[in-house]
């Protein structure tokens, strides 16, 4: 039940190696499964990781968004990119391999810990289905924007970091509409197109490129 949850981002990630064979991926692969695995220690010994039941969709978005998204897509990277001696645009470009690598241990800890009974279909296919989306479409974003900056085009770097925010916020968003049992019809159509961009940026970036 838990195969798809448990492979999705280490396939990903093998698949992202293959495509961009550079050996020098290892060290933020390493580094973001070292932190994933002191993080969830540390949330295994020192916090209560039941899932705790809001009143509002106010307090469930803030509960992911903190736990699930701000932290480790911001703090993560920015500790990484503070003790790391690489240049900004490796520290840029390995953004994907990092935050994969860690989500990869992270976000089935996640899961696994919230869920007391049984898991649902959202949790375990559409959910990191999301976030893998959101870390490729930041990567995306991120390396267009370092792009942008040495080119000073002030209007690409502005858009990137729209969409940035927006992919980092968004399934936090889905989180909490899941949880106040919104339509999961309008979830698992949004979750698509907002997981099928990230797809389709790619390919036109190919075609582009021709």
């Amino acid at each position: 039940m838990l195969l798809f949850l448990l492979t999705l981002l280490p396939c990903s990630l093998i698949a992202y190696a293959f495509f961009v064979k550079d050996k020098k991926i290892i060290l933020p692969v390493f580094a973001g499964l070292m932190t994933a695995v002191v993080v969830c220690a540390c949330r295994f010994f020192f916090t209560y990781e039941h899932h705790l039941v809001y009143d509002s969709f106010s307090e469930i978005f803030s509960y992911y968004i903190v736990k699930q998204a701000f932290l480790p897509l911001f703090v993560v990277s920015a500790i990484y990119a503070l003790i790391s001696r690489d240049t900004a645009e490796f520290k840029v470009k390995n953004f994907f391999p990092l935050l994969a690598a860690f989500y990869a241990v992270y976000l089935p800890y996640c899961v696994i810990t919230a869920s007391e009974y049984y898991y649902q279909a959202y949790d375990i296919f559409l959910k990191p289905v999301i976030y893998l989306a959101m870390l490729v479409m930041i990567s995306f974003c991120l390396i267009d924007a370092f792009e942008a900056l040495k080119n000073k085009k002030v209007v690409c770097i502005i858009i990137d970091i729209l969409i940035i925010c927006i992919y980092a916020i968004y399934p936090a968003i889905s989180d909490a509409l899941y949880a106040i049992d919104y339509s999961f019809a309008i979830i698992l159509i949004v979750g698509i197109i907002y997981s099928a961009l990230p797809v389709l940026y790619f390919f036109l970036k190919i075609f582009l490129k021709k």
